[in-house]
Order: C-alpha cells, then structure tokens, then sequence
C-alpha cells in the first residue's frame, strides 16, 4: 500500500472535525486523524476498511499483509505527531515467536480400546489442535483420562486432579467454571479457572502428555467453527529466553462434544453423566479405557514480528503513562479454502481493525487538544489471537517501568453500529476506572451496566489480561446492546450478526456500517484517559479483585 502524499492528507484534513467525508477521494489511502471538536465516525469507517482490505491477507503475524498493517500504524503515528515509544528509540518492540504448522496430510490420530477397535480420530471433525512440543514428530499412544473441569483452585476446596496420576497421560476437561450453586467461581462470571489456556497450563503442571478441551457452544461463547478456524492455519507460542521453546506437551487442542460424547458412550458413560460426575464431591478422575495413538508432524519457522508503540508526552509528570492497547492481527489466510475457490482471507474488519481505527482516532484528538500532565502511550499488539501474545510479551519486557503505568483501556471490536443508551464493562467490579467512567459517561447522557455475558469470560480474552495479572489498573468496555434506535430488540439482532461473523471471513467491511457507535464509545475513551492523567489519585483494584494486591 504506497504512503499518502501530502495532497491527499490535505484532502482528508477535516475527517476527524464532522462526519462528512471529503470532496476529494483519496483513493486507497486514508490519511491521518488531525483532531478536531469531535471523533469522526467517517474517519473510523475509512480507517477500518483500508486496515481489512483483501490485500493485508488477513494480517497474520509474520506475513507480508502483517508489515503493510505495522507500516500503516506508524506512518498514522507519526502524521498525528506521536513520538516513538519502542525499544532503541524507534516505533516497535521485537517479540520473537515459533510458528507451528500442523501437517494435516502427514498426521494421523485414531481412538482405540486395545481390542482391535481403532477409529480414525479426524482432523475438524472430532477435534481441533497441534504439538508446540519441539521436534517435528510427536508420536502419541496415551491413554484419555476425564478430568472434569480440569482445575485446582484451593480457595474454592477444589481439585480435579487429586488422587489420580496423568503423567503421560492425555487429559480431557470441560471448557468453562464447574457451575457451582454457591457462588463460587465468580457465580454466572467465568473466572480464569474457566479459560482454555488455563487448562493446558493445568494439564502441563500435571505432566500430561495432552490435553484436549471439550468444546460445548454455551460455556465456550462461540460454536465449533471458532476453534477449528483458530487452528486451521499456523500458531504461534513466544520463545523462551533463552530462545528455546518452552515446555509443551506432545498435544493440545479441543474435541468436539459429538465426539466427546460419542467417547464417553464408548465407556458406558455418556457427556450428560460426566457433567453430573464432574460437580460431584467425591468426584476423582479417571481412565475412560480408550487410547488415542499415531503422530502429529508439524513444522516450525521462527517469526520476528513486533508491538507498535506511540508516545504523546506529558507535560508535567512524562514518566508516568496512561496506556491505550488494541491489536493489529488476524487470522492470516487459509489457502485450503481459497484453493476450493471460496473466501479464504479472514480480514478482521470489526475484530480488530476498528480497535486500532478507534485507538488511532483516540490519539488524534487527545494530540489535538491541550497537553496532558502525563503521557499516553498507544500500545498496537501482535499476536492477541495467538493467545495474547504481543501484550504478554511487553509486559514481560516493557519498554518503561511498570509502576509508571497508571491504567491501561483496551479497544477491541468496536460498535460499528448505531449508537448506544450504555456502555458494558466487561470484568465488573475490578477497578476504581468504572467509577470514573460512570460519571463520564452520565455527562454523554449514558449509564454503565456490567457485562450482561460474563460467562463468556471476556475480561480474559484482550490485551488488558496480561497488564491486570501484574497489578496495572485495566479496563475493557464497550457498548451496550441498548440502540438509541431500535432498543435491546435492534442490539439483539445486531449481536447475531456478529457471533455469526466472528473469526470468519465474514467478518469483512460492509459498507452499511455507520461507526456512530464507535465513534461515541472513542469519545468516552478520551475522555476517561484526560481525567486518570490529569488526576492526583492513581486507579487501583477494588479489595474483591482477584487482581487487588498485586501490585
């Protein structure tokens, strides 16, 4: 994509101050935000279907489309006059990556008793995943053992993997909390007990040889398709430091509730019975009798892609930093679907072009306005999809000292819709942010409400997780599905449309999108960053957190 020239940033100059777009059409350029009495949902909108455009290939990490997306990001950066904030005095920050490719051809899996009763255990069909182990083989002959919801949580008295040895073993857990009736596990909210990657981690600890996470719709928050596309193409895990992968086991990955049942069945259990043997006191795992054997072959490539950072300097107290987080990467291309002739490019238009649009714009007017006592650092991740990597990675080595960073707002999948009667917290009740957003948003003429789907775990599922797991005040929201036009009954509709989209190549531009909702919710974005940083009092975690202390 060629760099805008400096006719076409003139043409493109008032996009931030109305929502009309220019006379002149700039082409496939979108020039930079200039700032202005408020956010143009115009600019948004263009920013966003640029960003998602076919020719970005989906922006997986490591591509060609990934460099014209971080090239796109810094060249924004610096029209709207942000100053480099990442390592060596430059734009980014290095994040070392193993890509995993799973020969689908070459691997072969089949689930058996020992009595001659082996079935191919198929690839999309009865499970999704890959090996991060290292080499390039990873034979498998393990026996599968059900281990409920696959948790050890000793402040609830909870612990699926007592009294049973899974060395070498491949384990089976159930997604999401155990649904206890006690308030326990945040009630109807899932915890991080709940989320995948917390049960690898588990199942790793316990020194399993596997570990497949049984995929049901309503506890994970998406349907199959999520999964299977997730792992239709190459994953990525960061290098140890000492440039080695980490420990892994041989596999991981999800199965499907068909074949999970189907499973269970095959051991005179059903997945009914094991919901209800998993919620059990006396509950304790236990071999289903059936062994899953043959190989995974996979193949690896190191990738160096990188984190995107923008500084917008302080005027008194610089050192210290607001943060803005939003991801610039997608799901990449999947050639099996193109070489069927069908659409295979994954462009991320709402998830996540139209966060980093937002966080863009979000600059633009803060850069415009009067100077801030401290600086605001706008932080554009790689590899959120991969499991949130590029913002594990910076706080693992940041580029400024984290007890400088007073709070961090994440922007991820914006409305791109109507406006709103309220925004969403996601992850209610953890900071003295929603506080201040309240009295934020009462001054839009909107009411905050807390997540109305806080089973689906959402607070640890962005790249504010990894900044609230080292104590930094982190915040997500979003709208409402109250549409100033159209009520719950017009959000509802609109909330279909989006499941439907996500994480497929669905989710393109469409042209229909007005970003009248996300230009309100960037407003309230700017709003919220000039009152914590021209504030005495530093945002903290409320006692209930379970991130209160941390710090």
């Amino acid at each position: 994509m060629p760099r805008p020239h400096a006719a076409v940033l003139l043409a493109v100059s008032t996009l931030l101050a109305c929502d009309t777009p220019p006379t002149t059409n700039p082409g496939s350029d979108v020039a930079a935000p200039t700032g202005g009495p408020e956010l143009s949902a115009e600019w948004l909108r263009e920013f966003t279907r640029e960003f998602s455009a076919d020719a970005l290939g989906g922006r997986l990490p490591g591509s060609e489309g990934a460099a014209v997306a971080v090239a796109q990001i810094i060249e924004t950066m610096e029209a709207i006059g942000l100053e480099p904030a990442g390592e060596d005095a430059g734009w980014t920050q290095r994040v070392v990556m193993r890509g995993v490719t799973l020969d689908r051809e070459a691997s072969q899996l089949e689930l058996g008793s020992g009595a001659g009763q082996a079935a191919p255990f198929v690839f999309g069909e009865h499970w999704v995943g890959t090996s991060f182990a290292a080499g390039s083989e990873h034979p498998l002959d393990a026996e599968l053992v059900f281990v409920g919801y696959g948790v050890t949580a000793p402040e609830y008295q909870w612990d699926d993997y007592a009294g049973v040895d899974v060395k070498g073993k491949i384990v089976l857990a159930f997604v999401g909390d155990p649904p206890t009736e006690d308030g326990s596990f945040g009630g109807p909210a899932m915890t991080y007990y709940g989320r995948w990657s917390y049960k690898y981690e588990r199942a790793l600890a316990a020194g399993a040889a596997g570990c497949l996470v049984i995929h049901e719709d309503a506890p994970a928050s998406y349907g199959w398709n999520v999964p299977t596309t997730s792992y239709s193409s190459e994953r990525f895990h960061i290098l140890g430091a000492d440039g080695q992968p980490p420990p892994a086991m041989a596999l991981r990955g999800w199965i499907s509730s068909t074949a999970a049942d189907d499973l269970a069945k095959r051991g005179g259990q059903s997945l009914a019975a094991w919901h209800t043997q998993a919620l059990r006191n006396d509950f304790v795992a236990a071999g289903t009798r059936l062994r899953l054997s043959g190989k995974l072959v996979t193949s690896e490539r190191q990738v160096e892609d990188v984190n995107v950072l923008g500084r917008l300097p302080g005027a008194a107290q610089a050192d210290e930093a607001v943060f803005l987080t939003a991801h610039w990467d997608h799901l990449g291309t999947d050639p099996d679907k193109v070489a069927a002739g069908e659409d295979g490019i994954y462009n991320g238009a709402i998830d996540n072009a139209s966060g980093i649009a937002s966080m863009l714009g979000v600059a633009a007017e803060l850069a415009s306005g009067p100077a801030l006592d401290r600086s605001v650092v706008f932080l554009a991740t790689t590899a959120e999809e991969q499991g949130l990597l590029g913002s594990q990675a910076w706080v693992a080595n940041p580029t400024m000292p984290l007890d400088n960073v007073l709070a961090l707002v994440n922007l991820d999948s914006m409305n791109v819709h109507g406006e709103t009667r309220a925004v969403e917290v996601v992850g209610w009740g953890q900071t003295t942010l929603e506080d201040r957003l309240v009295e934020l948003a009462r001054a839009q003429g909107r009411t905050v409400v807390p997540d109305t789907h806080p089973e689906a775990g959402s607070f640890y599922r962005s790249d504010h997780f990894p900044f609230a797991q080292v104590g930094i005040p982190a915040m997500y929201f979003h709208s409402s599905l109250d549409m100033v036009d159209g009520g719950t009954a017009a959000g509802d509709e609109i909330r279909a449309g989006v499941k439907q989209r996500y994480h497929t190549p669905a989710d393109e531009f469409d042209a229909a999108w007005t970003f009248a909702g996300a230009a309100r919710d960037a407003a309230l974005v700017v709003d919220l960053v000039r009152d914590v940083a021209a504030s005495d009092a530093r945002p903290t975690y409320k006692p209930s957190s379970e991130f209160a202390g941390l710090r």
